[in-house]
């Protein structure tokens, strides 16, 4: 067993495949959206690293990580069973708290992780969610093994958070919230971010901000003002209309 630091472990499929599998900007701007995954997994690993926490990434496939971050696999059949192993082997292998975060909730600060660590440091049989608004959640934080996580809930639904939630006190483990974070499901959240102009962000929301005003601007530009030839019907055999 490692050191008593606190562990993150960034749960991602990585920026190529969220990115295929969100599809939040067309074809033609994936790379761009790809940009902003990568963004995103390095922002999250730097509010890790802002609080001193060793650095764990869990996908399918090895990443190009930074040499601090170690690459975990995701193992298992379905959600709840990669998380929960996930976790399983984190608690096992490091003796301090471990925060389990996804890669698509650009809001996410060290603050929040900070947050976290101080409510499991109060009690250590806690279990500190991060909500998101449309049932999930961000984060999950605890000191100790959940057991029966896998299915505790039913995964990747908008009854997840309160699914979990129960499980949870039925076994004894109180739950703490943090403040709700809105994640990147949808074109629609990608607008929202954006517009809030996170100051972390700057450059990428600029460029952000151009790229969907472009996808809003109608492909044929109007003709303010200009007259149009009006279209009148001609029926076979007949002269068309004389102005009178």
């Amino acid at each position: 067993m490692r050191s008593g630091s606190p562990t993150l472990v960034v749960f991602t499929l990585g920026p190529g495949v969220e990115s295929a599998r969100r599809g939040l900007l067309p074809d033609p701007l994936r790379g761009v959206e790809g940009e902003v995954w990568q963004g995103c997994l390095s922002a999250t690993l730097e509010a890790g690293r802002a609080v001193g926490c060793e650095l764990e990434v869990c996908s399918p496939a090895p990443l190009d990580l930074p040499g601090d971050a170690r690459h975990v696999p995701q193992m298992g059949d379905g959600f709840g069973s990669r998380l929960e192993k996930a976790m399983t082997r984190s608690l096992g292998s490091f003796s301090g708290p471990l925060l389990v975060v996804g890669t698509d909730v650009p809001g996410l600060a060290a603050r929040h992780l900070a947050q976290a660590l101080s409510l499991l440091a109060e009690d250590p049989d806690r279990v500190v969610l991060g909500p998101s608004p449309d049932g999930g959640f961000y984060l999950l934080a605890a000191s100790r093994p959940i057991a029966g996580l896998a299915g505790a809930t039913r995964w990747c639904r908008r009854d997840t958070l309160r699914g979990l939630m129960r499980a949870l006190r039925i076994a004894g483990r109180p739950v703490v919230l943090l403040e709700p974070l809105a994640d990147l499901d949808h074109r629609a959240d990608l607008e929202t971010w954006v517009a809030k102009r996170d100051v972390r962000w700057q450059v990428v929301i600029r460029l952000l901000r151009r790229l969907l005003s472009g996808l809003r601007r109608p492909a044929v530009p109007l003709l303010v003002g200009r007259p149009r030839p009006a279209l009148v019907p001609v029926r076979a055999g007949r002269a068309p209309p004389r102005p009178l």
